[in-house]
């Protein structure tokens, strides 16, 4: 019997669907609720990019598998995730975007997803913040570890990668960058400092997650992925905070 969506997912699938979502959403916004109160980055770098690496892996896996229901009517098969994807999230975004840039003219308006696309692609931070995740979540959660056992990882330590994000954050915002200044000279304001640089990085993430779910409210994922969309957004207020 076809369910609601008129595609071949069946009643279990849409189940797992769910608590996949599920997954993904509160990983995320667990994981940018602590970016913007963490004090001390250097104590919750790597909860944070634990929760962060892997929510956004769902998230993506989940935007391309909604694509694939709208245009083939089935998930995507594991060997394309396990095979093609594995957990790329460099390649897996860019693809994603690129299929929102050529299905917005789906959209229910269109401008929504277009200003929506514009704000991702013209943020600096993002790409340099997806590279530090993708490295966290491919190979460098294991990079200590893999040290410790005498067989070093021959790229630089995700440390690094977000260190890079975070110079790019602060260089490209004239706030952030002079907050940075002033702190050199007076460190009582390295609080304010790190608070503003996370604050800078948690707004990254956010305007992609909210591309993701406003290109799926509005059609472009699909039937099955407007409902998705709205779902996606609804998250309670103890994993979002006050």
């Amino acid at each position: 019997m076809p369910n609601r969506f008129g595609d071949d997912l069946t009643r279990l699938q849409e189940i797992n669907l769910v608590q996949e979502s599920d997954s993904a959403k509160h990983l995320l916004a667990y994981g940018i609720r602590a970016l913007r109160t963490a004090a001390f980055i250097e104590t919750t770098r790597d909860p944070i990019m634990t929760m962060l690496s892997i929510g956004i892996e769902k998230m993506l896996k989940l935007g391309l598998g909604l694509l694939h229901v709208e245009v083939q009517g089935a998930w995507l098969p594991a060997r394309v995730l396990k095979s093609d994807f594995r957990h790329d999230l460099i390649k897996m975004e860019g693809l994603l975007r690129e299929a929102i840039r050529d299905r917005r003219a789906r959209a229910t308006h269109v401008a929504f997803v277009d200003q929506a696309l514009a704000e991702v692609d013209a943020d600096p931070v993002w790409p340099s913040l997806v590279a530090a995740l993708n490295r966290y979540g491919q190979e460098g959660r294991f990079y200590y570890l893999d040290a410790l056992a005498e067989n070093p990882q021959r790229e630089e330590s995700p440390q690094a990668f977000w260190d890079a994000a975070e110079c790019v954050a602060r260089d490209n915002d004239e706030a952030i960058s002079e907050l940075f200044q002033r702190m050199l000279g007076d460190f009582s304001l390295s609080d304010e400092f790190a608070r503003s640089l996370n604050g800078r990085m948690a707004e990254s993430l956010q305007r992609f997650c909210d591309l993701l779910t406003m290109s799926a409210v509005q059609g472009v994922l699909g039937t099955r992925g407007k409902a998705w969309g709205h779902d996606f957004k609804s998250v309670g207020r103890q994993v979002a905070g006050d």
